[in-house]
């Protein structure tokens, strides 16, 4: 009787963990990110309180600039609630949220480390 009541309030303590307050992700990200066929990508990320996201991109390209706006849904990792994940229109892009900036992840869910490029953009509000 008392390894059952263990199992359930171990489950019911687990249950209420989803429960918890998650970070406040909501904000607005800028920066200039690096491009592989254009000089730079200057980049918005506005995400709202009711995990919803609009992405400004502008392309910067032999003195020409291509905008790109895409707007959805984002989720949070499951197991990392500071990782976020774009819908499918923006390829699934992913991003670490920090308490001042959004960091660009790998499909792996880490950080995009690269000591020639920057690929954070800052929090402005």
């Amino acid at each position: 009787m008392m390894k059952k009541l263990t199992v359930i309030g171990f489950s019911a303590l687990l249950g209420a963990c989803s429960l918890l307050p998650q970070k406040n992700v909501a904000g607005t990200y800028q920066g200039d990110l690096p491009c592989a066929d254009c000089e730079k990508i200057q980049a918005e990320l506005i995400l709202n309180s009711d995990s919803t996201y609009q992405y400004n991109t502008v392309y910067f390209k032999k003195g020409k600039q291509y905008p790109f706006q895409d707007k959805g849904k984002f989720v949070r990792d499951a197991n990392k609630p500071n990782i976020i994940r774009l819908d499918e229109k923006s390829g699934n892009l992913t991003f670490q949220i920090n308490e001042n900036d959004a960091e660009i992840c790998g499909i792996d869910g880490q950080v995009v480390k690269n000591s020639n490029h920057n690929y954070k953009l800052t929090k402005t509000k």
